[in-house]
């Protein structure tokens, strides 16, 4: 019995002794400060850092690193320019023809246009020009006072683009013969027709062919009348 008196007395001291720790004075705490956080660079910057810096030792597996990044780069400048020789390519293989007739297109020395017929063909050679009709891809009908607007598509063996109007007061001014060369794929092939010819408006860029320009400074002068 005694025993358990001691045991009981005991766990009471004790117990007084923990509370009494807790309700004493408060623990001193330390005082919160608020401290930056330095921005600390990544583990590829520091990477990218000690490759540009010529002046830091650099190992052989940094030096390797930054051979392959070099070839990498190299690698898809490549395939930058090759996509682009593609695009320029595909660009090449068509070409869109706007042919515009005014209210006297046809018409010759009269005051009324008439309607008629502009043949298209895609020529090898210089000397199928005289047969633009029977090689003809592609016939549009020429409607006084309208416009026509077209996509051609280009033979890969084709040398020049071959245009006939059948205008039926001239036959000098009413056909063209162009240079695949000499076209500006950026823009459309503009025809005007007139009362008895033709006019390129727009689509042409005639200094990369200087035969083609010298004829078409002559080919262009301005009819005084329809023969």
């Amino acid at each position: 019995m005694k025993i358990s008196i001691t045991k009981v007395a005991l766990c009471c001291a004790l117990t007084t002794t923990i509370f009494g720790c807790s309700s004493g004075d408060e623990l001193v705490k330390p005082a919160s400060t608020s401290v930056p956080v330095a921005q600390t660079p990544s583990i590829t910057d520091k990477i990218k850092s000690i490759i540009n810096d010529d002046s830091a030792p650099v190992n052989d597996d940094l030096q390797i690193l930054k051979d392959q990044l070099e070839q990498q780069q190299q690698q898809l400048k490549a395939m930058s320019d090759e996509q682009q020789a593609l695009q320029e390519v595909l660009k090449r293989q068509s070409i869109n023809l706007d042919i515009s007739a005014n209210k006297e297109a046809n018409a010759g020395r009269n005051q009324q246009g008439t309607a008629s017929t502009a043949y298209i063909a895609f020529l090898e050679n210089e000397q199928q020009f005289t047969e633009i009709e029977e090689m003809a891809t592609k016939e549009v009908s020429i409607i006084p006072q309208r416009q026509s607007s077209l996509k051609l598509n280009i033979p890969q063996d084709a040398q020049f683009i071959a245009i006939k109007v059948g205008l039926r007061y001239t036959k000098k001014r009413s056909q063209l013969l162009i240079p695949i060369s000499s076209l500006d794929f950026d823009k459309s092939l503009t025809l005007n027709i007139g009362a008895c010819d033709i006019n390129i408006e727009d689509g042409i860029l005639p200094e990369l062919t200087p035969t083609f320009t010298t004829k078409l400074k002559y080919y262009q002068q301005p009819l005084v009348s329809c023969s």
